[in-house]
């Protein structure tokens, strides 16, 4: 078999399900606690219990991505369109993190050398800080539990904790981690195992959202009673990516030549085993157990259907560093063929560009437009699938899906400095610098801060923002980010919240409907949009439009506009509601979220 996957049922043979439903049920064990506890392989196994709180193999590739501004898709949640109350509300859940607590009460027979428990006390705490972080996001104030309850404890109705203590107690979490996790480096070993460097990434990714937080939600009932600065914050953040970027242990993965919609920005999450050099923390799929089928999710599933937008597209910039613009000189909109060549090359590696080609079935490569019968604006989702149509089925993706990678710790040290005004020319060259060169830029701001501001990026996006540095740093990091479960928490961060509901989910530009169009170029007619009706010949390329999916009249032709209605935002949708079931076992909980 090319690679081991992450043995997960291990927990369960040897030790039991070692979870519980609320904050006090003990522990059920089929072991004692000194088979598990008195061991490095007792603890080594209870520790791959954690792993499943990663993303799967069924989500990693869409994770946090179901209510973003630039991804269009068929049908909203509860929460998507305001739905969302105290009462409809499902209970919060401790199990995850009393699994934890329970090691780490149970991790110190001194039997087992102390170097031995607090390596694995250390991704412990790695994974309390990150179930701690997701409660913060969902949340906001809320208990801070680190250790076992048991019944009549006085914790089990003890108030929400602060803001400030649960970022200080994260970050206490991750230092230890940082500081007594053996394993230096993924390529030392494989990719799915939390490393050192892991730890400190996590660091900068919640103390970078903490900061932003508290700066743009400034004034408002989320940020009440926080008494450690914005700035404190970004420094810490900033500080944990330098010390990542200053070891030497990672670097962004260059090596693969671009052509046909692959290269190394896609590599990252194409291939069979992640490239190790840039990804720190990955999710492994294997195709003969069918756990990964993002290539089934993005291509064939009735619910998939995500689709990139058209304003969202329109950020990436041309391959010189230069602003993109959707129209030509007179006017007129750029065709399909037009607007992704000479491009951010992470564009075409995002979507089924001009140039994109796919295995076909009979093991050939050839050029492959979107489907546009099922993709919802006509930028047929790439990044997370395998370029072969025997793959579009159920389960059959084998490639691995990056969690943590060491572009993000290059975008979190960027903002940051930038945020504390103290990004330099020489930081900027060697953090989104170096990503734009990854993308194949070759002009423009590589090596110097820039000065001008993209008014297009501004007004379609951070209409409040005047800072043309930050302005190009949340570019390169949606970009760069895209679809990696980074947008929602970011759009909560900035307060730009408002951006999923108002946010157009235009598509393509289509020059004329009714007759055969060749979108990317090559020579052959590649669809016919039917309006009034498809010429005879049009054969199996005629396409129909149907509401809620409609054309948009612009200069030179049309755009498709996806018009699904029901997107709501109000402030309150920043933090979910503690549901009902938990305020009445804990009247303490109250007051619940501002607006619920």
């Amino acid at each position: 078999m090319k690679k081991s996957i992450l043995p997960l049922v291990l927990i369960f043979v040897s030790l039991g399900a070692v979870v519980s439903c609320d904050l006090t049920e003990s522990p059920k064990s089929q072991a004692g606690t000194s088979l598990v506890f008195g061991s490095e392989t007792g603890l080594r196994s209870y520790c791959y219990s954690f792993y499943s709180l990663l993303p799967g193999g069924s989500n990693a590739h869409s994770q946090d991505d179901d209510m973003v501004d630039y991804v269009a898709k068929p049908s909203f949640g509860l929460f998507e369109t305001g739905g969302l109350t105290p009462d409809s509300q499902s209970s919060w859940g401790w199990e995850s993190i009393r699994n934890v607590n329970y090691f780490l009460d149970h991790n110190i027979d001194p039997d087992v050398p102390q170097q031995v428990r607090d390596n694995y006390s250390g991704i412990a705490r790695f994974f309390r800080a990150w179930l701690y972080y997701n409660k913060l996001v969902d949340y906001g104030e809320v208990p801070w539990v680190d250790h076992v309850l048991n019944p009549g404890d006085p914790e089990l109705t003890a108030p929400r904790d602060s803001r400030d203590v649960i970022i200080r107690n994260i970050i206490a979490d991750c230092d230890f981690a940082f500081e007594h996790i053996t394993a230096d480096n993924s390529k030392n070993g494989m990719a799915c195992f939390v490393n050192k460097w892991c730890a400190l990434l996590l660091k900068s990714r919640i103390c970078l959202y903490e900061a932003s937080w508290r700066k743009y939600h400034a004034g408002t009932a989320y940020v009440s009673g926080c008494e450690i600065s914005p700035e404190e914050l970004y420094t810490q953040a900033a500080d944990a990516a330098a010390i990542i970027m200053e070891s030497g242990a990672f670097t962004l993965h260059t090596s693969t030549e671009y052509k046909n919609g692959r290269g190394s920005y896609r590599d990252l999450f194409s291939s069979d085993s992640v490239p190790t050099d840039e990804v720190m923390l990955a999710v492994q799929n294997d195709a003969t157990l069918s756990v990964g089928y993002a290539n089934y999710f993005y291509n064939v599933q009735p619910t998939g259907h995500y689709s990139l937008t058209r304003p969202f597209v329109n950020t990436y910039l041309n391959r010189d560093g230069s602003f993109y613009s959707e129209t030509k000189a007179d006017g007129t909109y750029k065709t399909f063929f037009e607007e992704t060549s000479s491009r951010d090359l992470r564009l075409n590696q995002t979507i089924r560009a001009y140039d994109y080609t796919c295995k076909d079935a009979k093991g050939n490569y050839v050029s492959t437009t979107a489907d546009y019968t099922y993709s919802l604006t006509g930028y047929h989702i790439t990044k997370y699938t395998i370029d072969d149509v025997a793959c579009n089925v159920y389960g059959a993706n084998g490639n691995d899906i990056p969690v943590m990678r060491y572009a993000e710790v290059l975008l979190n040290y960027a903002e940051a400095k930038a945020e504390l005004g103290t990004l330099t020319d020489d930081d900027w060259k060697n953090t989104i610098g170096a990503l734009r060169r990854r993308a194949g830029i070759t002009g423009g701001n590589l090596d110097t801060k820039p000065t001008a501001v993209d008014n297009y990026l501004k007004n379609t996006f951070y209409p409040d923002i005047s800072n043309p540095v930050i302005l190009e740093i949340r570019r390169e990091r949606t970009c760069e980010l895209c679809l990696e479960g980074f947008r929602k928490r970011d759009l909560k961060r900035w307060a730009c919240g408002s951006l999923w509901a108002n946010a157009q989910w235009t598509g393509i530009f289509i020059p004329a409907t009714d007759i055969p169009l060749d979108m990317n170029g090559d020579g052959v007619n590649d669809v016919c949009f039917v309006d009034k009706g498809a010429p005879a010949g049009a054969g199996d390329i005629a396409v129909s439009i149907a509401s809620p999916l409609k054309y948009l009249a612009v200069p030179g032709g049309k755009v498709l506009q996806y018009a699904l209605t029901g997107r709501v935002w109000n402030d309150k949708m920043y933090l979910e509601p503690i549901a009902t079931v938990d305020i009445t076992m804990n009247q303490n909980l109250l007051p619940n979220n501002p607006g619920y």
